[in-house]
């Protein structure tokens, strides 16, 4: 579009006239505003002006903004406890953060270890392919909290900081080494930099994971804990306002950005009729048989977290200790040990049901999916169990499938679960990819995951070509 130049030549000015060419730093955010002739609260005269003209010879005033570097104010003096002190109930609550993705599954246990694995499932055998990219060693917490504290009394140390959506934010890192180890690497161990950073919403979850190098990793926690320090809270940045005043009779507006707008609105109006399936009939011969046989129909398959999920595929894994659980959407929840000939014991806390998940959603109708606007759970019944010792009943397990609104990450799982009577648990799982299947459920909470592939296929208009 023709007025791309226009507004690059603008941000550029800004950028030499404010900085002095000191480089760019695009955590210093514009605005441009066209107030047209309301000048009122404009500082023309202690502010650098520039004159800018379009391709169709429009002529604007810019007022840009003064950017003064802000002096450092003294802090106030903080004595509490150091950023990693801060996050270290994590490791003693034994709290796991866990990341989906097409194949892989993440498995961080804060202070303990992180995992990397994937289940092959084929009825009920599972063959699991797992890696440990880290493990923290307790015995380093007091080294490491000796150098927190002498950083936090030496006035001159820098707190590192990460750029995450284009802000720079503290973060207090431990390193986790020891993991599997890794051919490519001359078989050295794995090894996981996790970096912990202020966020007041955030539930410890994974916002980030890559391999910065072979068999070497990094990993983001978002955490509110770390919020708790002065100094590893994100630094707040306003806009600088750039005001743009026409000049000789031109529109307060430049013409081809008012007409960027009016096509943009018509393009989201039009949205509706983007997605047509398009099918080419054969002509019809009724006199001759058709005598080549119909190739057979292959599907795509669907490798999507939430497909994987709601089709049972991508089970969840959780817990600590002795015990851990295993749950399968639509299919299972089980607790289970492995012992260290490899053997496994297993405890199920319940299967799924439709029949008595109906039954149990009468018996208790403030179980029952809110209306759309409200809902943010959706609950299901797994039950028969195993027979439990001490009520002579099978057990059973409310699942409470949450969704997770103020994640930056789609793919955070957080899981947790409890007994609050014996034998009778709740099972949370609360993720980003439950708020994509709550509008899907019924008034019983259930989603048919295999008619919802041809109801989203029916909406889209089909045009007949007769060849």
């Amino acid at each position: 579009m023709s007025w791309l130049p226009f507004l690059n030549v603008l941000f550029l000015s800004v950028f030499v006239c404010g900085h002095d060419i000191k480089g760019f730093d695009d955590t210093v955010l514009f605005d441009i505003h066209w107030p047209g002739e309301n000048t009122e609260g404009i500082d023309f005269i202690n502010s650098e002006n520039i004159i800018v003209t379009t391709s169709h010879q429009e002529k604007y005033r810019c007022v840009l903004p003064n950017i003064q570097e802000k002096e450092a104010i003294s802090e106030e003096k903080y004595d509490g406890p150091t950023a990693l002190e801060l996050i270290s109930p994590l490791f003693s609550q034994s709290s796991c953060s866990y990341r989906l993705e097409s194949y892989w599954t993440y498995e961080v246990c804060h202070g303990r270890f992180i995992r990397q694995y994937h289940e092959d499932r084929e009825g009920k055998k599972v063959k699991l392919q797992e890696y440990t990219l880290g493990r923290w060693d307790e015995k380093l917490y007091e080294k490491s909290l000796a150098e927190a504290r002498e950083a936090e009394r030496d006035k001159n140390t820098q707190i590192p900081v990460k750029k995450i959506d284009n802000v720079n934010l503290p973060y207090v890192e431990i390193v986790m080494g020891n993991g599997t180890l890794c051919d490519l690497n001359q078989n050295k161990p794995r090894q996981t930099r996790v970096l912990y950073v202020c966020y007041i919403h955030g539930k410890h979850e994974v916002y980030s994971l890559k391999e910065t190098s072979t068999c070497q990793y990094e990993i983001i926690i978002l955490s509110p804990l770390v919020c708790g320090h002065p100094k590893y809270k994100p630094k707040e940045t306003g806009e600088n306002k750039i005001n743009c005043i026409p000049v000789e009779d031109s529109p307060n507006k430049p013409y081809n950005l008012v007409k960027l707008k009016v096509e943009s609105a018509k393009l989201r109006r039009k949205s509706d009729l983007d997605r047509i399936r398009v099918e080419f009939v054969p002509p019809d011969f009724p006199d001759k048989e058709e005598t080549t046989a119909k190739p057979p129909e292959i599907k795509p398959t669907d490798t999507s977290p939430v497909q994987s999920f709601l089709a049972g595929k991508n089970c969840l894994t959780g817990g600590t200790g002795w015990w851990r659980y295993e749950f399968c959407y639509g299919k299972s929840v089980e607790q289970y040990h492995i012992e260290k000939d490899g053997s496994k014991v297993t405890i199920k806390l319940g299967t799924f049901n439709k029949m008595k998940h109906l039954e149990w959603i009468e018996q208790h109708p403030h179980k029952r999916p809110k209306p759309l606007p409200q809902r943010t759970q959706l609950s299901h019944l797994y039950s028969d169990g195993t027979v439990c010792d001490k009520t002579g009943k099978p057990r059973q397990t409310e699942v409470k499938l949450k969704c997770l609104e103020d994640s930056s990450n789609m793919n955070t799982v957080s899981l947790y679960l409890l007994e609050p009577r014996y034998c009778e648990y709740i099972l949370g799982v609360e993720s980003p990819l439950v708020c994509d299947i709550l509008s899907r459920a019924d008034e019983n909470g259930l989603i048919d995951v295999n008619d919802d592939d041809a109801v989203i296929e029916s909406e889209i208009p089909t045009v007949n070509i007769r060849l």
